[in-house]
């Protein structure tokens, strides 16, 4: 079902992850589209995992896996301004940082009332 409470966070960490792409090709990444076109992967994995509403196991591995790449696409963009900026105090380009950050944020509490769904059909189907 789509209008499940899970559906709109997820729906919000594709939001949010659609605009970490575009920052990642017009922002952060302008020299390398091939970060460019690997921050898509999560946005991508976000968007098919919304429309698995039926097999909630797999919708837990798939936003964990768009977690897992997120974090990696966070550290290589923190090592890539890192490298570039070359200045030690805080920059506005470090703001752009928390973007993935609060896509994977959405994408926890989404995972929580997945599980939270997922104990509820098993209390149901050991009460018949």
């Amino acid at each position: 079902m789509l209008q499940r409470i899970q559906t709109i966070y997820m729906f919000l960490g594709f939001l949010v992850a659609g605009f970490y792409v575009y920052l990642a090709y017009f922002e952060i990444f302008t020299d390398n589209q091939l970060y460019g076109f690997a921050t898509g992967i999560p946005a991508l994995l976000i968007l098919v995992n919304i429309f698995l509403f039926n097999n909630r196991k797999l919708q837990i591995k798939l936003n964990n896996l768009s977690i897992f790449v997120l974090i990696v696409l966070l550290g290589l963009s923190i090592y890539h301004v890192g490298l570039l900026s070359g200045e030690k105090s805080f920059s506005e380009k470090d703001i752009k940082l928390l973007v993935p950050v609060i896509s994977i944020v959405f994408l926890l509490i989404a995972n929580k009332y997945i599980k939270r769904d997922e104990r509820l059909v098993k209390s149901v189907d050991r009460i018949r």
